[in-house]
């Protein structure tokens, strides 16, 4: 059986976060630095290209607090302001309770620390985006055909070789290989990302989910290793850059939590695989003890996921009949059958079910005295 795990869930995060302005905000927004990417690339080009012979005085506390006030529902307007201005204060404490008083998130107030006197004086700053650079990367973020966002990726790559965007562009290109199911692509491209911005989530949770498939794993067992190795390294790295996001401006919550939940589960998925592929790995019976850990990961990527992920269920399912656990097995395939209704996922499922059934059977017909 070979498919590439959470297509649908992790497409999903892709798009949510590769999108339209959402790409350079909250979804992306991994660490403070990425934060004043809320504004759209457009805006940054724009910004950049206004000639304004008389530059403004940096933002004092009580112009920053009063913007907030203002743009409180959509602080990424305040994007182009802060980075053409910068700060003329340090953030306090007593000052970001000021922010968040008005209306100011994690986020925010983690990202305009960046702009602060202290903060320019070691040279940070938010991204620098050419104009040529914002047209290229929204026309590439705008494409739906995966061959022509490839195309147009390389293509960026080439004529931009020093963007400070281009990590997102070698993870827009991962998820367009994802939908092509070439996994040694996604790979390719997911840590040409990461070697750029370690930190990419985007980029941490693609590469860790295509390392442990088995279409990836045909090889011999020192590389075997070694992948799985590196896919425990950054499903972990995922799941840490996920416990720091924060909180956007207007989200609830529970939509909070939600959300990092959803990426923590395919983050748990990940290392569920590692752990089955590890266990097959033993010379003569499953390894017992990385059956249970598959075990524990699969549960938890369930859980975190609403129990809405067919092939979690099917994985579940596998882990439980290598560990002699029959019931648990098909109580775990029927779920992976029932949401995946018309799909090869149903129909393994179900074949493992009466499998499963006619070994419960014969057992039980053998124990008769």
């Amino acid at each position: 059986m070979s498919y590439v795990r959470k297509v649908a869930s992790i497409g999903a995060v892709a798009s949510m976060l590769l999108a339209g302005s959402v790409l350079l905000s909250g979804g992306m927004a991994w660490s403070a630095q990425d934060t004043l990417q809320q504004m759209s690339v457009e805006q940054q080009a724009a910004q950049k290209n206004v000639k304004n012979p008389k530059s403004k005085a940096p933002l004092t506390e009580k112009e920053l607090i009063k913007l907030v006030k203002h743009h409180k529902k959509d602080l990424s307007a305040l994007g182009p302001e802060i980075e053409s201005r910068g700060l003329g204060f340090e953030v306090t404490p007593d000052i970001e309770q000021s922010l968040r008083k008005a209306g100011a998130d994690d986020n925010f107030i983690a990202a305009i620390k960046n702009f602060t006197p202290s903060a320019r004086a070691k040279g940070a700053s938010g991204p620098q985006v050419s104009p040529a650079e914002a047209q290229a990367y929204n026309q590439l973020k705008g494409e739906q055909d995966p061959d022509k966002i490839i195309q147009d990726a390389n293509a960026f790559a080439k004529n931009f070789p020093n963007s400070s965007v281009l990590t997102y562009v070698y993870s827009i290109a991962a998820v367009a290989y994802q939908q092509k199911n070439d996994a040694e692509n996604v790979v390719l491209y997911g840590e040409r990302s990461l070697a750029l911005k370690p930190d990419n989530l985007m980029a941490l949770l693609l590469v860790s989910s295509t390392l442990p498939q088995p279409q990836m794993l045909n090889v011999s067992d020192a590389e075997k290793e070694k992948r799985l190795t590196l896919a425990e390294v950054y499903a972990n790295k995922a799941l840490q850059e996920i416990d720091q996001i924060g909180k956007q401006a207007s989200e609830t919550d529970q939509a909070f939590q939600a959300r990092k939940d959803q990426m923590a589960s395919g983050a748990y998925s990940s290392l569920g695989m590692v752990h089955l592929e590890r266990s097959r790995m033993a010379i003569q019976e499953p390894d017992l003890g990385e059956l249970a850990k598959a075990e524990q990961n699969y549960k938890t990527a369930i859980e975190k996921s609403g129990g809405n992920d067919a092939v979690d269920y099917y994985r579940l399912g596998e882990v439980y009949s290598s560990e002699g656990k029959v019931d648990e097995a098909i109580a775990a395939f029927s779920n992976a059958s029932k949401q995946a209704p018309g799909t090869v996922i149903e129909q393994y499922a179900n074949r493992q079910i009466q499998a499963l059934k006619q070994k419960k059977s014969e057992a039980k017909a053998n124990a008769k005295p």
